[in-house]
């Protein structure tokens, strides 16, 4: 019989050096079972990544293909001698949509990979909000004729803050971008206003709403709630991101068949105090 002496010097019988049968199963069974959380993890890790990768060469393909058949059409009415000067503008309109479609996947995908690496470092500069958000408006004008929306604007001059401006017009743009893709043909209220400390900044729409567990999914990367839309399910990922690195929030509130409206909210500087007398 194996003897093993406690930690305090007294034998203690009838108990292997290796422990009970019983203990020595329960290490390899919770070991078992992290290798098999981790494995899933893994599966589904790569799971995530195969459908993005497989939305992604979609997404750039679809661009690329109208390019190239814009630019072919260009060469083969040029080698013919019927392309009229006239006609040239418009065609090359359509290779530049392509071009700046193909940019802003790129950004997206640029964006992710430096989101999940790194902490990006914010450009910082005095920014008045209510003009940022008129410019972007009027730069999206011709898409918001195209989604058939009427877009009431209440931005008013004056609210200024230490923002990113690049950064801060990538969210407003792409909250915008998601109404006018999900909510075509409705209303859209894109209005602005200080609130204590803080600024709020909310695109609401007319469209179909999110459920609540819909809702719960929104934020996540690679979430799409529609995979017959196009994108890569990143735009309110990625503008979560750049607004929590601001010290703001992005939140959303929706009730199916109601419209939803994403609320952007970023702190402003405190007050200075008052000059000393």
């Amino acid at each position: 019989m194996a003897v093993e002496t406690s930690r305090k010097g007294s034998p203690v019988e009838g108990e292997h050096a290796a422990g009970s049968p019983d203990e020595s199963r329960r290490p390899a069974g919770a070991l078992e079972q992290r290798v098999a959380e981790r494995t899933a993890a893994l599966e589904a890790a790569l799971r995530v990544r195969d459908e993005f990768l497989s939305v992604a060469s979609h997404e750039l393909r679809t661009p690329l293909t109208s390019l190239r058949l814009y630019v072919d059409g260009l060469v083969h009415s040029a080698g013919l001698g019927a392309l009229e000067p006239s006609d040239v503008p418009r065609r090359l309109a359509r290779v530049q949509d392509q071009c700046r479609r193909l940019d802003r996947l790129i950004a997206t995908l640029l964006d992710v990979s430096l989101l999940s690496t790194q902490r990006p470092v914010l450009d910082l500069e005095e920014v008045d909000l209510g003009q940022l958000v008129r410019h972007t408006v009027e730069r999206m004008e011709e898409d918001v004729r195209r989604a058939g929306c009427d877009l009431c604007l209440r931005a008013p001059l004056g609210i200024v803050g230490a923002w990113d401006r690049t950064r801060v017009e990538q969210v407003f743009t792409n909250l915008l971008t998601n109404a006018l893709r999900h909510a075509a043909g409705t209303a859209i209220e894109v209005a602005l206003r200080e609130e204590g400390q803080a600024v709020l900044l909310w695109v609401k729409d007319g469209g179909a709403g999110i459920s609540p567990e819909d809702q719960e999914r929104l934020f996540q990367r690679f979430s799409r709630l529609d995979s017959r839309r196009p994108g890569f399910g990143l735009g309110l990922w990625i503008s979560r991101q750049l607004v929590e690195l601001h010290g703001g929030t992005l939140s959303v509130t929706s009730t199916p068949g109601q419209g939803a409206c994403f609320t952007v909210r970023l702190p402003l500087p405190a007050p200075a105090p008052p000059p000393s007398p």
